[in-house]
């Protein structure tokens, strides 16, 4: 999608000028605000049947989430812009860019990759112990602290359920963004604790090969095609930790239940 607001429409809104677009996802668009009080992430939500009571009661469930590996959600409320009111969420913000961008430029070495495998473990047990559900993991959503692999950030916190949308399993004949969703996701069933684990294999993968386990660059493959991909495990390279390649295995099980819980992979990730 392409943005819609400019930064004359986000600073009047907002009442600074110190505003920068950070992007354009399938909710809306993400902007950095800086105040002398705030230095915040907005992610201004397009659609407007988005309830603000609904928003701040998922604000109350986020905030029983305490983890550095999971971003802060600091406040839901409506912004005006330009006339018209967008249910806003106000994360803090994160310096350092994404996963999926830093992984362009090289991979993690040994000891990175142990680490970002033990932060998104963290951040998700985090999560779920809130009884909280990701649901769209994957390296745009994975911040990193001031470019650091050893040190990912959570973003977005499952706005897939905040919002309701029942488009998230209407998908086209072909593999766009939801190739990080667990299988049983992308048939349309419920998603639950262990889709979150099976997304965590996918991201981890990827950073460690620079490449998606199931989907060549610039591939076009039809969904009969990739589910059956999906049935068997990609090639681990061997210079992977261990402890990361049978947590990407265990993760790429196609059966939820062979993956394990969070729990279960941050001991076996610590060699308990």
């Amino acid at each position: 999608m392409q943005q819609q607001f400019s930064s004359d429409e986000i600073a009047q809104a907002v009442g600074s000028r110190s505003v920068t677009y950070l992007g354009t996802g399938s909710f809306g668009e993400t902007w950095r605000i800086q105040t002398p009080d705030r230095d915040a992430a907005y992610k201004i939500i397009y659609r407007d049947d988005s309830s603000s009571e609904r928003l701040k009661r998922e604000i109350r469930s986020y905030r029983r989430v305490a983890s550095t590996n999971v971003v802060r959600l600091d406040d839901a409320f409506r912004l005006n812009i330009s006339g018209r009111r967008y249910a806003t969420l106000a994360f803090e913000y994160i310096d350092g860019g994404d996963l999926a961008v830093a992984i362009t430029d090289g991979q993690p070495n040994s000891g990175q990759l142990l680490d970002l495998a033990s932060g998104l473990l963290c951040g998700l047990s985090a999560l779920h112990s809130a009884e909280l559900l990701h649901r769209d993991l994957k390296p745009a959503n994975i911040a990193l602290r001031n470019g650091d692999f050893s040190h990912p950030v959570i973003l977005d916190l499952g706005l897939a359920k905040l919002l309701d949308v029942e488009s998230i399993t209407r998908y086209p004949t072909t593999i766009g963004t939801p190739m990080y969703m667990a299988p049983e996701q992308l048939r349309g069933e419920r998603a639950i604790r262990a889709s979150d684990m099976w997304a965590v294999g996918a991201v981890l993968y990827e950073a460690a090969v620079g490449v998606h386990p199931f989907i060549k660059a610039g591939e076009n493959i039809e969904w009969e095609a990739f589910f059956e991909r999906l049935k068997s495990r990609p090639d681990i390279p061997e210079w992977i930790p261990f402890e990361v390649s049978d947590l990407i295995s265990r993760c790429l099980s196609d059966p939820p239940y062979k993956r394990g819980t969070v729990a279960k992979a941050i001991s076996r990730l610590k060699g308990k």
